[in-house]
């Protein structure tokens, strides 16, 4: 994992990204992944633990 440059979301970040993967946006997540420069599985495990906090 040498030479990559990590990124450090805020909460309210992460929340409004999230924000579009969940009902009524459903966004598809390698079009969001795509467009903000975020693996799919971040996003994945990004919207799994906001699901855990509902």
């Amino acid at each position: 994992m040498t030479g990559r440059n990590r990124v450090r979301y805020s909460q309210e970040q992460k929340e409004a990204i999230v924000k579009h993967m969940m009902p009524p946006n459903n966004e598809a997540v390698a079009q969001i992944a795509k467009e903000e420069g975020i693996t799919e599985v971040t996003l994945y495990k990004w919207r799994k633990e906001a699901r855990q906090l509902v």
